[in-house]
C-alpha cells in the first residue's frame, strides 16, 4: 500500500438502484474507512449485470489499494458477483473445497446446484475461515455479503489487516455565510497547502450558518491552519472551534 493507502467500494445490486432498499453498506464503510486512516477514492453503485460487475471490479482495482465489493454473493440466478470478479481478470470460476466442506458438513446443504454456487470463487482467490463462512478475497479485491449485518461483521474480521494513516481533522462553525468567507477560505488553503479544506453550509438550524472542517496527517499543520482561518474570520459570528472533530463518530 502507499503512504495514504486508498479504496474504493463498489456496491452491487437491482434493488438499490431501483430505490426498494437503502444502502446502508457504503455509508458505513466510509466511515469506517476513515476511521482506519484509509482514503476512499470511489464508491461505484452497479446492477446485477455480469459485465457491468466486471468493469467497475477491474477499473477499481486498478485505481486504489484495496476494493470492497458488497452483494451478489447468495445462491440466486442475480448473485454473480464471483463470476464478475473473475471475469474483470480474467480467470476461471472454480469450487473451493474448504467452502463445499462447510455447505455439505456445517450448513447441512443439499447439494442443489443453487446452493452450490455459494462455493464457487475466482480461481486462486484466498478463502480464510471465519465466523459461520469465509472471507474471500481476490488480490486487492475483499468480497462482502450485501446483507448489512453480515457485511459489518465480515468487515471487522479483517479491519485489522487494513493499515491506514488517520487523518487528523479540526473543525469551526460560524454565522457567516460561504459567500462572506470564500476568500478567506482561500487564504488559508493557499497558505496550508497539505490541509484538506470543506466548506458546508446548513439551512436547517439556527446555530449556525457554515461548518468548516480542516484535515491533514500532521495535527499540527491542522491546528496551524485552524487558528490561521479563525483569525480571517468575524469573531463575533464564529460559532465554536472544534481542534478535534470526528465526523466518522457521529450516528449516521
Amino acid at each position: 500500500m502507499s503512504t495514504t493507502p486508498t479504496a474504493r467500494l463498489v456496491i452491487i445490486g437491482n434493488e438499490i438502484l431501483s430505490g426498494k432498499v437503502e444502502d446502508s453498506n457504503g455509508p458505513h464503510l466510509l466511515r469506517r474507512l476513515r476511521q482506519l486512516g484509509i482514503r476512499c477514492t470511489g464508491v461505484d453503485v452497479v446492477p446485477d449485470e455480469l459485465d457491468r460487475i466486471a468493469t467497475a471490479v477491474r477499473e477499481a482495482a486498478e485505481a486504489a489499494d484495496v476494493v470492497f465489493t458488497t452483494g451478489g454473493v447468495g445462491p440466486t440466478h442475480d448473485d454473480c458477483t464471483m463470476e464478475g470478479v473473475a471475469q474483470a481478470f480474467g480467470v476461471e470460476l472454480v469450487d473451493d473445497p474448504e467452502l463445499v466442506r462447510l455447505l455439505v458438513e456445517v450448513w447441512k446443504a443439499p447439494p442443489s446446484a443453487a446452493r452450490m454456487r455459494m462455493a464457487r470463487v475466482p480461481a486462486g482467490a484466498e478463502v480464510t475461515a471465519g465466523h459461520r463462512f469465509p472471507q474471500v478475497r481476490f488480490r486487492n479485491v475483499w468480497i462482502l455479503p450485501g446483507v448489512p449485518q453480515l457485511m459489518r461483521s465480515k468487515f471487522e474480521a479483517i479491519a485489522e489487516q487494513l493499515e491506514g494513516v488517520p487523518l487528523a481533522c479540526a473543525a469551526l462553525r460560524t454565522m457567516q455565510r460561504e459567500s462572506a468567507i470564500a476568500e478567506h477560505l482561500e487564504a488559508t488553503d493557499a497558505a496550508f497547502e497539505e490541509v484538506e479544506i470543506g466548506s458546508y453550509p446548513r439551512w436547517d438550524t439556527d446555530e449556525y450558518r457554515v461548518l468548516v472542517t480542516l484535515e491533514a496527517p500532521d495535527p499540527d499543520r491542522v491546528a496551524a491552519a485552524l487558528a490561521d482561518l479563525a483569525a480571517r474570520l468575524d469573531p463575533d459570528q464564529l460559532r465554536g472551534l472544534i481542534p478535534e472533530y470526528r465526523p466518522e463518530e457521529r450516528a449516521p
